[in-house]
């Protein structure tokens, strides 16, 4: 069945015409200034975990983070976070600047490969915070809020060198409840652990601890089989369940290739085998059962050029499968796209009727309160009675919070206080977030900071035993009695390489973007 979405087309060509025009005003509002670099600072910093991180099969007691302070010779500096290392393009463009001394750092071709480094430093020259700035800048018409929702991420976690602080399936009420004690309105879980129906009863027990108030939302992570997740989401109607995130499996096309014989690219008008039959399944699951879906695929479904980074907002929608299919009822997009695609998006997706929320990123506090500051920017709409048609009432959905996950931070004053289950956002120009040199110091990734968290890693990787085993491999047959063992990851953050392992890691993921 095709759906006429001429309409959805005009509304884009209008939403990127806007863009520009959003683009032209930014420029206007910096050309009274200028900032010019005395001094780019790159650090890595290794965080220990609370436990262990496994969500992908990884069995990780610590992880990496890269972070570069912009320091300018007019005494601002700007601040940004990397999940894992610092992007390769930032790093380019740190020499690049080096190389030109005098070059403005407000220029708008630098946003991309300085990205929260710049939004920071343009927040200070403009003298306003980051979620006011962009509410000015997109003219969303009313004052941003300056609190954020946040969902609790819970997930199995194996006990981290001192026996603490692991999640079993026994002990994962307990854990959300803990959470929900906290303040956080929401708890989200990580389901790709155990036994694909044992899930059935730990979303119930979890339900039961948290109470009825609290919102219950899962990701599978596509590690479910379509007819698993027909099952489970059936079996959890009861649980007033908010949203599941990647019910089943996405079918990624560069398993089907052998080693270096390239992926065809699909085009922007042809949805491609593959990509048809998962959001074909998807949207018969959404008529079959009342859960709302989630997807990172379906924010709708957007294309990028080859070539094009994701910030470029070069994106097209798929108009093939948007003509064809209703995979999901949230839109879920990353931080990646940056405000311009961001906004965009959010648009599209208001236009055609979802609800919002903001994917996690792997990330601490500065990237969380670069993230919730979007949020309250772009994602929020104002209250409306909902009386007559038009209005669009409770779109809004908490967003993801992963860094509860990590063990402590270095921005000044370390982590957040995590009372009340917020992000609150300040008035404080830019972001507000400052590097704490001593925490810099003590985190800093080194190799010798790496060898303990690698060994006591390799022993889980060599024995990967979850508190209940298996009974099935991911094919699908019975597995033999004995630990677990990996020699691939698919999780779409490269990980592996992070304590020196040499495992191997699929991020094939990123095809389906």
């Amino acid at each position: 069945m095709l759906h006429n979405v001429d309409d959805v087309r005009d509304f884009d060509r209008m939403l990127k015409t806007r863009i520009t025009g959003f683009q032209q005003k930014l420029q206007e509002w910096l050309s009274p200034h200028r900032l010019t670099l005395a001094e780019a600072r790159v650090h890595s910093v290794l965080m220990p975990m609370v436990g262990v991180y496994t969500p992908g099969w990884q069995a990780l007691p610590a992880v990496s983070w890269g972070y570069v302070e912009l320091v300018t010779e007019e005494g601002l500096t700007g601040t940004g976070e990397w999940s894992v290392d610092i992007a390769p393009e930032t790093l380019d463009c740190l020499r690049q600047l080096a190389a030109t001394p005098g070059r403005n750092l407000l220029d708008l071709d630098l946003e991309e490969p300085l990205y929260m480094a710049w939004w920071d430093l343009v927040g200070q020259v403009l003298g306003k915070p980051l979620h006011i700035l962009w509410g000015d800048l997109f003219e969303r018409g009313f004052t941003p809020p300056d609190a954020v929702p946040q969902a609790a991420y819970t997930w199995q976690r194996f006990a981290d060198r001192d026996g603490r602080d692991a999640v079993t399936f026994d002990s994962w009420p307990e854990h959300a409840k803990m959470r929900a004690e906290q303040g956080f309105p929401a708890i989200k879980m990580s389901l790709s652990t155990y036994q694909p129906e044992e899930h059935i009863e730990l979303i119930h027990n979890v339900r039961d601890a948290i109470g009825p108030d609290v919102r219950l939302r899962f990701d599978a992570h596509g590690s479910w089989n379509f007819q698993e997740a027909r099952r489970i989401l059936s079996a959890v109607q009861a649980c007033n369940i908010e949203l599941c995130e990647q019910p089943f499996n996405s079918l990624l096309p560069h398993t089907f290739y052998p080693a270096g014989v390239p992926v065809p690219e699909r085009s922007l008008n042809d949805g491609g085998y593959q990509a048809e039959f998962y959001f074909r399944r998807m949207t018969q699951l959404r008529h079959e059962q009342p859960v709302p879906l989630s997807c990172h695929w379906w924010t709708p479904p957007i294309v990028h050029p080859a070539g094009a980074s994701v910030m470029a907002n070069q994106w097209e929608p798929n108009w093939y499968l948007i003509e064809r299919h209703e995979g999901a009822d949230v839109s879920s997009p990353d931080i990646g796209l940056g405000p311009w695609g961001l906004w965009r998006l959010y648009e599209l997706a208001r236009f055609m009727g979802m609800q919002l929320t903001l994917h996690s990123n792997f990330e601490m506090c500065l990237q969380l309160y670069f993230r919730s500051a979007m949020c309250s920017a772009l994602m929020y709409d104002t209250e409306a009675a909902g009386l007559y048609m038009g209005t669009t009432p409770r779109t809004c959905h908490p967003i993801d919070n992963e860094t509860i996950q990590v063990g402590d931070d270095v921005i000044e004053g370390g982590q957040f206080d995590w009372t009340g289950g917020h992000v609150h956002l300040t008035d404080e120009p830019g972001h507000g977030l400052r590097l704490d040199p001593e925490r810099l110091e003590k985190y800093r990734n080194t190799p010798e900071a790496q060898a303990p968290h690698r060994e006591y890693s390799r022993a889980l990787y060599a024995n990967y035993l979850l508190d209940r085993p298996r009974r099935t491999t991911q094919a699908g047959w019975p597995k033999p009695p004995g630990p677990e063992r990996f020699d691939r990851h698919t999780y779409p953050y490269a990980l592996a390489h992070i304590l020196g392992g040499e495992d191997r890691q699929d991020v094939d993921i990123e095809l389906n973007r």
